[in-house]
């Protein structure tokens, strides 16, 4: 197998696993249903493991849970393990659940969130990842 699809299936999991452990337990039935999406980002700062960038990005995103169709936003450091299996190299992870795909379309044209969210990573962020998928 191809090491690069296998690291992707590795981090693919392992999403999965953080966005469904993010949710409360007594209320999973009602954040996700069904036709909601989920996106989970990964942020590397410049400044690996720079506690105040992380709380600086914490705070801007902070604000990405008024916008209009989104349901709920959760954020998180990694959690270390000793397992060489669960990626740990990121410095936060942001969990964001939106109405529908109409409501990811729509934030994801809005320019001035886009510039903005431009103005505050480019100083900050090295790298960041994003997946999205659609809850059943």
């Amino acid at each position: 197998m191809n090491f690069s699809l296998f690291l992707r299936m590795r981090v693919a999991l392992f999403l999965t696993c953080i966005a469904l452990s993010l949710a409360p337990a007594g209320a999973q039935a009602v954040a996700t249903r069904s036709g909601q999406v989920t996106r989970v980002m990964l942020f590397w700062l410049k400044r690996p493991g720079n506690v105040d960038d992380q709380n600086y990005l914490l705070r801007a995103l902070r604000t990405r849970r008024r916008a209009r169709g989104v349901n709920e936003v959760r954020f998180g450091r990694p959690l270390p393990v000793d397992r060489p299996s669960v990626e740990q190299s990121f410095d936060l992870g942001v969990v964001m659940t939106f109405r529908d795909r109409e409501a990811l379309e729509k934030f994801e044209r809005d320019q001035q969130r886009k510039q903005a969210m431009d103005a505050m990573l480019g100083p900050l962020v090295r790298q960041y990842t994003v997946y999205n998928f659609v809850n059943e």
